[in-house]
């Protein structure tokens, strides 16, 4: 009975010293995920320019849109554009990655556009992120803007560029 007791320290360390070790190595695997001088997470005030994609002229105002990129890959976003009047467009859904380099993410969202309540069409956006310069500012430098019907048929396309501010209390 007495050697059973002997064998216990020897067992708790054993126990507390794999538990040590499966702590770091999930705290290393965090930090080797995250990117924390370019991580995209939070939420950012854009300016955004449509353009002729052909010719690359501004077509209207730039205008304000806000989105909020989540932790785990998803993202929303409202705009302020004008342009869609008097149809309304419902806030943005969507999903982003990182890219293959640093500081380098894709995005891609999804809004209704009502009319009297009912669906009018569906707004896809399709956008490359690039970091910088610093942690707390980003640029869009290429955007495709597509418009669907509700059956999912394709109306138009556009192009646009933008520039962000993580917004910050």
């Amino acid at each position: 009975m007495i050697a059973k007791y002997r064998l216990l320290p020897a067992a708790l360390a054993l126990i507390g010293a794999c538990a040590l070790a499966c702590a770091s190595a999930v705290a290393a695997h965090d930090s080797d995920d995250r990117d924390d001088s370019s991580d995209l997470a939070g939420t950012w005030q854009f300016q955004i320019t449509l353009h002729n994609c052909q010719s690359g002229a501004p077509v209207g105002a730039p205008f304000q849109s806000l989105l909020t990129f989540a932790d785990g890959g998803t993202m929303t976003e409202t705009t302020a554009n004008s342009m869609f009047y008097p149809a309304e467009r419902g806030p943005g859904h969507g999903v982003w990655s990182r890219g293959r380099h640093k500081g380098q993410y894709s995005a891609a969202s999804i809004a209704f556009i009502t009319m009297n309540g009912g669906l009018v069409k569906t707004q896809k956006i399709t956008q490359t992120i690039q970091m910088g310069p610093g942690p707390n500012k980003l640029s869009t430098p290429q955007a495709t803007v597509e418009f669907f019907d509700p059956a999912g048929n394709l109306l138009q396309t556009g192009c646009a560029v933008a520039v962000a501010e993580r917004f910050e209390q």
